[in-house]
């Protein structure tokens, strides 16, 4: 099949969204990596001749819309914001959560009137919050279904220590102030005095800190994650609210082999005894210092990292996720061959 990937700018769901290229393409499927900033929808439409559009409703441009209604036989899913009960309790001004705009719910209206489409719409939430979160596109007759986050086996699988990046606590991502709000509680403490823990922290953007390294090549995050004696995941402000955002960076770090200290949100239940979880600032810097200065904390990390590797392994890879996808379409057979080749992993 032919398979067109709107990329949308390079962000955590950009990486999703070419982890779900590499697993497609894996499987014998002709993938176009859409770049809409630099090349217009005809032009992607018109050289891939798609099967499937897999995109977002906050794009849903004319040109885009017209593409989509001059192939009937299209099959689309498209990521769209949240437009559910949940609405009603979220403070907007204090929290930044994507919501569907009023002019995409009427786009998609007219589009799923004129055309059936999208077959779909997904956010990276579990699936007991979407029934709270998108719940209203019901009214629309769009489906709203749980597409959460994943690993991506061809780029974090075999991740190797390497003394250069070996420290006590290695973290990649960016710092602005709405993020900073939990970072500044939780990792920022543990930076002074310098030296006291060996940081090492690598992002697109310059952190308030003297440990900070700058960029660090894709091929080798990886590689951090694993010889980092611990890699923390922080949340932003809303998934410490509502607990439903289950960010990215805890399936790359689980995946190559990383210890993952994460904050407390309930979406993380899920991976069970496969991370640490501290449920609060202090509780954080006890468990950072039981497990990377202590004997005992050493020899505990060995089987978290063993029990979190192996959930992901089987549950969230980018070809479960290309599995589930293709099952959404309605192609069932093609999502049951995608899920034989995890075996392969």
């Amino acid at each position: 099949m032919k398979i067109l990937i709107c990329s949308d700018g390079r962000h955590a769901h950009y990486f999703q969204r070419l982890s779900w290229a590499n697993a497609f393409d894996n499987c014998g499927h002709s993938v176009f990596f859409w770049d809409n900033k630099t090349t217009t929808a005809f032009d992607a439409f018109d050289l891939s001749q798609p099967d499937i559009f897999l995109g977002q409703s906050y794009n849903l441009d004319d040109a885009t819309i017209k593409c989509i209604k001059e192939r009937p036989h299209l099959r689309v899913g498209l990521r769209a914001g949240d437009w559910g009960d949940h609405e009603q309790e979220v403070d907007k001004s204090m929290y930044n959560i994507l919501f569907c705009s009023q002019k995409e719910k009427e786009t998609l209206k007219k589009l799923k009137n004129e055309t059936g489409k999208p077959d779909f719409v997904h956010i990276h939430y579990p699936d007991w919050a979407v029934e709270q979160t998108h719940n209203h596109f019901e009214s629309i007759g769009v489906k709203a279904a749980s597409l959460m986050m994943c690993g991506d086996v061809n780029v974090y699988s075999g991740g190797k220590r390497r003394e250069e990046l070996m420290c006590d606590i290695g973290f990649v991502g960016g710092y602005w102030p709405y993020k900073g709000a939990v970072i500044d509680q939780y990792l920022m403490p543990l930076l002074h005095p310098v030296g006291e823990y060996n940081v090492k922290i690598f992002g697109n953007q310059p952190w308030p800190a003297s440990q900070y390294c700058g960029l660090i090549q894709d091929h080798l995050v990886k590689d951090l994650f694993t010889s980092a004696k611990i890699c923390p995941n922080l949340s932003e402000p809303h998934a410490h609210r509502f607990g439903f955002d289950v960010n990215e960076r805890i399936f790359k770090v689980l995946l190559a082999g990383g210890f993952c200290v994460t904050d407390n949100v309930k979406g993380y239940e899920m991976f069970g005894d496969g991370v640490v979880v501290a449920d609060s600032p202090q509780d954080f810097a006890e468990k950072i210092h039981y497990y990377a200065k202590t004997d005992q904390g050493t020899i505990d990390r060995a089987e978290i990292i063993h029990t979190g590797q192996t959930f992901v392994k089987q549950n969230h890879t980018n070809y479960h996720r290309a599995a589930q996808i293709m099952s959404l379409l309605g192609y069932e057979s093609e999502a049951q061959k995608i899920l034989k080749v995890v075996d392969e992993f």
